[in-house]
């Protein structure tokens, strides 16, 4: 009686929650979650290398190897996200996440936070990338716009993240214990896509019926090749990883910078990331009636040279006040890059997101071999020459990102409703 009442309870949660939270919202909050994360572990990681007695080396292993991992496993996750087994793939991604977060809440020793965080990613690619791979298929032709959004939600998980660590700690909670709560949120978000159906992806019927020849593990890798001689794709998919020097990568070392280099306490440098995270949060907030009045190339171009810029600046300038206030700046001047470069990725293949996605995985292995040369190159010379090597992706873009829309590429947005 109490296992039918307990049945019916939550068969009767789901359903509300089905009826109160549109698909869209979901993949929103998913994005939200995954960022809330990546902020918790990057404001953590000082007080997990203190508590676990890790070198530079290990943790340039730490944000390094599992990313080179995952670029073997994750491009078959993305094209296999191309077929009807999607669902299935971002829901068995959410449990994978929810078994790493557990992982790292109990590890003891530097295998065991290097194997939770191996895990982590593929199972993230699956959880969280499909989802807005998803999210792009229910928007074609917006797809930079989207993007906006999807980051608008990141950067408020990113804001979120080290205020919550830095109350946490300044309460004696200690680190473990937020990432179970991690996982009780990612258990919630996980039945909350199990209980929904997904879109038919536009390949997937032809004429009205299955078409089981468009998901053949021959038609998947033709798909593959066909779309890794794309130029414009390829173009977009590198300097994305390029981009991110001055992203993820840089968010990732930003604690550690400011308690080794510049010498404030941790809870000061999750401060810090929390600001870095506020203005994030502005910039994505600020290019959404940009991208209606703007070319998103003209955005990312004009945008990277300031950034290359101030981030030498920031480099090179020894007092702290201004180091924090400029590192505050950098981040709200990186207008539009993740959102631009991804879009006209996504736009270069259309209807084919998850070849995209399988592509820009295995392009990461770019990004994980510069994250553990940081970290090699700290351990030899010291944190603050090499944090030098991340001037090559403002750089990048400035060189490389074409010229604005000239009836090629991407427009602006009025001008596809101008169309």
């Amino acid at each position: 009686m109490f296992k039918q009442t307990l049945v019916k309870s939550y068969s009767q949660f789901i359903s509300l929650l089905r009826g109160a939270i549109p698909l869209t919202l979901i993949f929103l909050i998913i994005e939200f979650f995954d960022e809330l994360n990546y902020a918790v572990g990057g404001a953590a990681l000082p007080a997990i290398r203190t508590d676990l007695a890790l070198t530079y080396a290990q943790i340039g292993l730490l944000l390094g190897l599992p990313h080179i991992i995952g670029t073997l496993v994750e491009p078959i996750i993305m094209l296999l996200g191309d077929t009807p087994l999607r669902k299935t793939l971002v829901v068995g991604g959410g449990v994978a996440v929810c078994v790493s977060l557990i992982m790292i809440a109990g590890a003891d020793s530097f295998p065991a936070v290097l194997g939770a965080f191996i895990l982590s990613f593929p199972a993230s690619g699956a959880f969280v990338t499909l989802s807005q791979a998803t999210l792009m298929d229910l928007n074609p032709g917006r797809e930079p716009h989207m993007m906006a959004r999807w980051t608008v939600a990141g950067s408020l998980g990113d804001l979120i993240g080290p205020l919550m660590l830095a109350a946490g700690l300044s309460l004696a909670l200690g680190w473990r214990w937020f990432f179970i709560v991690l996982g009780a949120i990612c258990l919630l978000l996980t039945l909350l896509i199990w209980s929904r159906h997904f879109p038919k992806h536009p390949a997937w019927c032809i004429g009205g019926s299955p078409n089981n020849n468009i998901y053949s593990p021959k038609k998947l890798l033709g798909n593959l090749w066909e779309a890794v001689h794309t130029w414009r794709l390829i173009r977009w998919i590198v300097l994305l990883q390029l981009s991110d020097l001055l992203l993820d990568v840089f968010t990732g070392y930003i604690t550690l910078y400011f308690t080794d280099v510049v010498g404030i306490s941790l809870a000061q440098a999750s401060m810090v990331l929390s600001l870095v995270m506020l203005s994030g949060l502005a910039s994505n907030l600020l290019l959404i009636p940009l991208f209606e009045r703007f070319s998103g190339r003209a955005i990312v171009r004009v945008s990277a040279g300031v950034v290359a810029f101030l981030y030498v600046v920031w480099l090179m300038v020894p007092w702290p006040l201004a180091k924090i206030a400029l590192v505050v700046i950098i981040r709200l001047s990186t207008y539009g890059w993740y959102e631009v470069l991804q879009g006209e990725a996504y736009a270069a293949v259309p209807g084919r997101s998850g070849t995209v996605m399988a592509i820009g995985s295995m392009a990461g292995l770019m990004g994980g071999v510069i994250a553990w040369l940081i970290g090699w190159i700290a351990g030899q010379v010291g944190l603050a020459a090499a944090m030098w090597l991340l001037l090559l992706g403002p750089v990048s873009l400035v060189v490389f990102v074409p010229r604005p829309w000239k009836g090629t590429d991407l427009p602006r947005a009025s001008e596809v409703r101008g169309a």
